[in-house]
């Protein structure tokens, strides 16, 4: 192998698949890996593990070694037996309980994580959720948690108690949907109260784009012909509010630039060109 191709290899991501689950499904291209081997996992910098809870005494050596050499993203275990049981799995396995694993029940999990991280997005898409008490739990793709009380934001307190556990997932990560209130939340919103990095970030970005770009976001739109509605993986809510605030994740505005046809460079010379002219390319790198 060239060195030119063993580096290029070094920046890539493979999975290791140890599950006899049939159902089971992961993104179409991913790199799987055939075998258990340490030197061939090495030459990949990011590794993901996909088994049930009762193949892990057959992963455990590899997960404990790529773990080590803070390789391994993300151990996608199965759970085949009952959660109580989960802890004494683990035990005997010889694993303890790891902060990139995650515990499923069907492949939507694993599925919506590997494809974050085969468009790079794995930073603006969420993996996992649950309700626990007045809490939401949010994992992201890439994976890191989130934790925020319901009556922390305002459309959270919207949501009666009863239905909170009763969400949606959209099946590519960009937001949790509650249908019975029609609440759309992003993991944009989640870090501005979670993250004070991230929440002076996004002021920096509003104040630099603000109403402007919102509206030249909307007038590109109905140029184009296109409906509020019309955005796949964009709700129709998260559209009125992007084209109000001009605040837009990176993922939205990817979505923006598919649904207009154009590449994303180039519907992003097109806003800043209907914006106000401050907005130039040192803005829009700081956007990323």
């Amino acid at each position: 192998m060239s060195a030119e191709v063993e580096s290029r290899r070094q920046h890539s991501y493979a999975l290791l698949r140890c599950d006899d689950d049939k159902n089971g499904r992961v993104p179409l291209g991913f790199p799987i890996l055939r075998s258990r081997s340490m030197r061939a996992a090495r030459r990949y910098r990011h590794l993901f593990v996909l088994c049930s809870a009762m193949h892990l005494p057959e992963v455990a050596k590899f997960v404990s070694e790529m773990n080590r050499e803070h390789r391994l993203r993300a151990l996608f275990v199965r759970s085949d037996v009952d959660s109580a049981w989960l802890p004494q799995v683990l035990e005997r396995a010889g694993l303890r309980s790891l902060r990139n694993m995650l515990v499923h029940s069907d492949s939507s999990v694993p599925n919506r994580l590997l494809a974050a991280w085969q468009h790079n997005a794995q930073a603006e898409l969420i993996a996992d959720a649950t309700v626990a008490g007045n809490r939401l739990i949010v994992v992201s793709c890439e994976p890191k948690t989130y934790e925020v009380r319901f009556d922390q934001m305002p459309a959270l307190k919207k949501i009666a108690s009863q239905e909170r556990r009763n969400f949606k997932i959209a099946e590519d990560g960009s937001f949790i949907w509650w249908p019975a209130a029609d609440i759309h939340l992003d993991l944009d919103a989640l870090r501005t109260i979670t993250d004070p990095a991230w929440r002076k970030r996004a002021e920096r970005i509003r104040r630099t784009h603000g109403r402007e770009y919102g509206m030249a976001i909307a007038s590109l739109r109905r140029d184009r012909g296109l409906r509020q509605t019309d955005i796949p993986g964009v709700s129709e809510r998260q559209l009125r509010r992007i084209e109000k605030s001009g605040a837009v994740s990176v993922h939205a505005m990817e979505q923006l630039a598919n649904a207009h046809r154009m590449p994303m460079a180039e519907y992003m010379d097109e806003l800043a060109s209907r914006s106000r002219p401050a907005v130039d390319s040192t803005e829009r790198s700081a956007a990323q």
